[in-house]
């Protein structure tokens, strides 16, 4: 278990690899872990997000690494990868499969037996057919009949000309040359199964493990991202703050997970709070705390483990939002940093700072709706004045540096209250402007 250095530690390090997570970066760090004289410890010792992570952004480093990693790290990844929302993406499931089968059969044994089955019976579902072979069948072999016909079972194709019938070929053949229970099982529940069925439970279970490692359910996400009353907020002290649960691997590891804290900007309040000295119960908090709202902003952004800058950029909107939102309650109470973070949930910053964004969102939609019904009135817009609004009408708003300094081109997130001062005045002078005509939305 963590002891109260560990959590101190995590608060305050700063972690290159991390704070690059570029392909190099990546490389590297699986060179070193493989190079390790305990290699198999360290990569079993890996938070789901990192493990996920140097698998996805390293396609060519896949067969070492899985070949060291548990059964249970191999199923947490697939937890991870193969859904979009509550829809199992079959191509992903047989794409991981097929690692696993370069891996050794070994590796793809063992795995096999910590899937669900559920898993495997949604996948063929979407994909073939089984029926029962008659022994007195004469009619001519579909395509694929000749490999995969047998005794017990003929198997059609949805699609005959779907360019991943090659994997179920191989993978079929391989689960029979593997466990021929676990072949039959298969068989006999595609044939007479319901897709739906299997695929409402192989979520469940999926769901149920994510909970247990800290990674909300998509649509639990979303319902955590409702905009703060703030007069309310400020005016009502939080009941004191409580720990979430430890993620399960990392209780068995006894580490934590080095994501969370890695990315706060240098120069941010956020940083300067994390200086002060917090009473060991406040330190754990704050490290699995941090560490649930990172999963958290990872389960709404459907991010792609294989692609490290997406990862990075939700990471980094967790630490925006925060010292947005600490900001904004550093101006309103007197309380020292040390005191807002050991007094205040780090949910309720968090929702502070993304409601101040939000809003700023909600009256540029209401003004690009206007604009949008004024013929030409768009277009007349100062350029400064348009890049600013299509920030803000991002998913995630996003500020335009430009406001910042001359000649800024680029957008990043909201991270500090002044870029709030800075924007809002550019949008109440558009909808002030008799030009436009605007009526502003309330807030």
């Amino acid at each position: 278990m963590s002891t109260v250095h560990d959590y101190r530690r995590a608060l305050r390090m700063r972690l290159p690899f991390w704070e690059q997570l570029s392909p190099t970066a990546v490389k590297q760090r699986i060179d070193q872990i493989i190079a390790a004289p305990h290699s198999a410890a360290l990569v079993q010792a890996l938070s789901p997000v990192e493990f996920a992570l140097l698998l996805k952004e390293s396609p060519e480093m896949r067969p070492a690494l899985l070949e060291l990693a548990h059964p249970k790290q191999i199923r947490t990844v697939l937890d991870l990868d193969c859904w979009h929302k509550d829809t199992l993406q079959s191509p992903k499931v047989l794409t991981w499969l097929e690692e696993l089968q370069r891996s050794g059969s070994d590796v793809f044994v063992q795995a096999l037996q910590a899937l669900d089955t559920e898993l495997l019976i949604a996948t063929c579902r979407k994909h073939i057919r089984v029926h029962a072979a008659l022994p007195l069948e004469e009619e001519e072999p579909a395509p694929y009949d000749e490999v995969l016909a047998n005794e017990l079972y003929r198997v059609e194709f949805i699609e005959t000309e779907s360019p991943l019938n090659e994997s179920i070929v191989r993978l079929l053949n391989a689960l029979r040359m593997a466990d021929l229970d676990l072949y039959h099982g298969l068989m006999q529940n595609v044939m007479w199964g319901q897709e739906s069925e299997a695929e409402e439970w192989a979520y469940r279970w999926k769901s149920n493990r994510l909970q247990d490692e800290g990674f909300p359910d998509y649509y639990e996400a979303l319902e955590t991202y409702r905009l703060a009353d703030l007069d309310r907020t400020l005016s009502t002290a939080d009941s004191p703050p409580q720990a979430p649960g430890i993620p399960e691997s990392a209780e068995e590891s006894g580490l934590i997970p080095t994501y969370a804290w890695s990315l706060t900007p240098a120069d941010s309040m956020l940083a300067q709070a994390l200086q002060g000295d917090f009473l060991p119960e406040t330190q754990e908090r704050l490290c699995w705390e941090m560490v649930y709202l990172c999963n958290r902003e990872l389960v709404i952004d459907q991010v792609d483990f294989a692609n490290a800058a997406a990862v990075r950029a939700s990471l980094l909107r967790v630490h925006a939002y925060l010292n947005v939102g600490l900001e904004y309650l550093q101006g309103h109470e007197t309380n020292r940093l040390t005191s807002l973070l050991a007094t205040h949930s780090l949910q309720t910053i968090f929702q502070l700072g993304f409601t101040l964004s939000m809003r700023l969102h909600q009256r540029a939609v209401h003004l690009q709706t206007h604009l949008a019904c004024t013929p030409g009135v768009r277009r007349a817009l100062p350029g400064l004045a348009r890049h600013v609004l299509d920030g803000l009408l991002s998913r995630q708003p996003q500020f335009f540096e430009g406001l910042e300094y001359p000649g800024g081109v680029r957008y990043r997130d909201f991270i500090h209250v002044r870029d709030i001062t800075l924007v809002e005045p550019m949008l109440t002078w558009i909808e002030s402007d008799p030009a436009y005509r605007v009526i502003r939305a309330t807030s």
